[in-house]
């Protein structure tokens, strides 16, 4: 069976960082709410303005997206600097490149000022056409990036041939490997005193004024005080719907390939959905490969998630002919807002709790300017970006305002799977390994079946807002088309912005084992 890992992933290392249980109550100045990319940056950056920092981590160490990552660090944005000049203007979408090219120096900073080898290397990005209508929209990126600051050109062709056309060339990008780099972050942590307390699922924020300490409540009953609290969760987790119907959850997917040499650059295509690709070598084998993500949909609103890697696939090989065996393939989490901007700042009403979401496909650059304008905010420092990533901020232009009802339509559209027909009828046609959502009057049951037949009851509500969750085929994970929650087979939550598992029903087991 192929394994299901990112190059990054080396299942022969173990754990990512040594992390402590949560024995006790503690009080902290500022408590992170996880221990992924943007997580583990903001309790670096606040630790080295001398905060004392705790970090909080449901499962393990880089467990989430950042693993998934195929670790781009471009000023190419997933939305189009044309687009973004349309609906933010010229001089906003200049401050936007700025804050990028300092978020990925903040990552080579980091990088540098304390030894971490994790391959960072600055590189070439191509932006790839593929026919004449996206040669046009490459034009108008190149004069829309120009004003921007970007530094960049028209060339005939990108050296990863991921399309027949012209490109545009931006110099200067950079790659890295991000658990490596994430490595040396936690040495960096750990020789501070920064403690990483995993695994720590927060369920409650308890707030009771303005600069009075908020209190944290833990499913294992302990409590953290902390005058600040930084959700660095991908999805955030302190309150329902604030930014939630802001947010729409894609899932994207990564497969990895070998091939005869690395090639220095990141490249990326203008279909729909988007590919992008890039050179690196595998952490388990340390053979060169290929690495390529994309097909992203909607979460939970895909029947059959499994057939976009052979997808993948299929597009590397009409690409690339020298490419070799499939090594691993994956995939992620990525959450998209309607004006192509993440939300990082203060939580809307809430000015001691803040976040970091909505990345798109721009992570790990993210994460590096999100780290320094969260210690901003904290600290009292001025920082030039702070207006463009204001969490309570509203979509005002068309562009973003359609792309805001669009989404919002989508999602409450899947509510309407509470009248729509059952997957399966019966829990005998559920195959072994695999799972289905059933009617029982006018309750609906997600069952998962085991390898050695046994079925697993559970309600198919989704403990957020009550969306009914679908099987992932590709992940064997029930998902929310809703708003992105995620649960293992078993119903344990894995992703936000659900903070409880799924209910399991009494008695189900041995009802199902009966049935069979």
């Amino acid at each position: 069976m192929m394994p299901k890992r990112s190059p990054w992933q080396s299942p022969e290392a173990g754990a990512l960082a040594a992390t402590r249980a949560l024995n006790s109550d503690l009080s902290v100045d500022v408590c992170v709410v996880g221990a992924g990319m943007a997580g583990l940056l903001c309790a670096l950056e606040l630790r080295e303005r001398g905060r004392s920092v705790l970090v909080l981590e449901r499962d393990s160490v880089a467990a989430g997206e950042t693993g998934a990552t195929t670790a781009h660090l471009s000023t190419l944005l997933d939305t189009r600097y044309f687009e973004l000049c349309d609906m933010h203007g010229a001089d906003k979408a200049r401050a936007i490149a700025t804050s990028h090219m300092r978020g990925i120096a903040h990552l080579e900073r980091v990088a540098n000022a304390h030894g971490i080898d994790c391959a960072f290397q600055r590189v070439s990005g191509f932006l790839c056409a593929d026919d004449e209508r996206q040669a046009a929209d490459l034009r108008r990126e190149a004069a829309a990036a120009t004003q921007a600051g970007i530094s960049c050109e028209l060339v005939r062709r990108a050296p990863l041939a991921i399309a027949d056309g012209s490109a545009l060339h931006v110099p200067h990008q950079a790659q890295f490997e991000p658990l490596a780099f994430l490595r040396g972050v936690v040495r960096a942590l750990q020789a501070s005193g920064v403690p990483i307390y995993a695994p720590v699922s927060v369920c409650d924020f308890e707030i009771r004024s303005e600069r009075e300490p908020i209190a944290l409540s833990t499913s294992d009953g302990r409590r953290v005080v902390a005058n600040f609290v930084v959700v660095a969760t991908n999805s955030p987790i302190n309150d329902v719907t604030v930014l939630h119907t802001k947010l729409a959850a894609y899932r994207s997917y990564g497969l990895s390939v070998a091939i005869p040499e690395t090639i220095p650059a990141l490249c990326w295509d203008l279909a729909t959905p988007y590919h992008y690709a890039r050179t690196a070598f595998d952490a388990l084998t340390h053979e060169p490969l290929l690495i390529v993500g994309g097909e992203d949909h909607r979460v939970g609103q895909e029947l059959e998630s499994e057939q976009h890697w052979q997808q993948l696939e299929d597009w590397v090989r009409d690409r690339f002919p020298s490419a070799g065996r499939v090594v691993s393939h994956w995939s992620g989490q990525v959450l998209e807002t309607s004006d192509g901007l993440a939300f990082i700042g203060r939580n809307p009403g809430q000015e001691q709790v803040l976040v970091l979401t909505g990345f798109s496909g721009n992570g790990m650059s993210y994460s590096g300017l999100g780290a320094e304008l969260i210690a901003d905010l904290i600290v009292g420092d001025d920082n030039p970006a702070r207006e463009l990533y204001e969490p309570a901020r509203k979509p005002h232009s068309l562009g973003a305002v359609g792309r805001y009802v669009r989404e919002n339509l989508n999602t409450l559209e899947q509510y309407s799977d509470w009248l729509g027909p059952a997957d399966v009828e019966r829990i005998e046609d559920i195959r072994r390994g695999e799972g289905a959502v059933l009617r029982r009057g006018l309750d609906r049951v997600a069952v998962y079946v085991d390898q050695e037949g046994g079925a697993h009851e559970l309600s198919a509500t989704c403990p957020h807002l009550g969306g009914v969750v679908a099987w992932n085929d590709a992940e064997k994970s029930w998902d929310c088309p809703c708003h992105g929650s995620r649960f293992d087979c078993y119903g344990k939550v894995i992703a936000g912005p659900a903070v409880s598992d799924l209910n399991q029903l009494a008695g189900g087991s041995k009802k199902a084992a009966e049935a069979r």
